[in-house]
């Protein structure tokens, strides 16, 4: 999932940024150092966003472990374990 968004956002950055070089009149040609840098800047944003959307996802996990896990200060206070079934031997 986190390198379909990578690579979704690269696609979407270096596709706008050829287009806004195009606009201002500097064509983009393959191999060029145009193109190396707008390429160089959509992986960085890319990569970027994944790394959000991952930090995102690990804080969701975090809030639902916490509020799934319920340890209260009476479950850690040394209760008394329930006594081990001992088997009875035949007579």
């Amino acid at each position: 999932m986190l390198g379909t968004v990578a690579w979704a956002a690269v696609a979407h950055n270096a596709v706008h940024a050829t287009a806004a070089a195009a606009r201002a009149g500097h064509p983009v040609h393959p191999g060029g150092p145009l193109a190396a840098a707008i390429y160089r800047h959509a992986i960085a944003t890319g990569f970027s966003r994944a790394f959000l959307v991952a930090a995102g996802i690990a804080l969701l996990t975090l809030a639902i472990n916490i509020t799934l896990i319920r340890v209260r200060r009476a479950d850690l206070a040394g209760t008394e374990q329930p006594a081990l079934a001992v088997a009875l031997e035949p007579q």
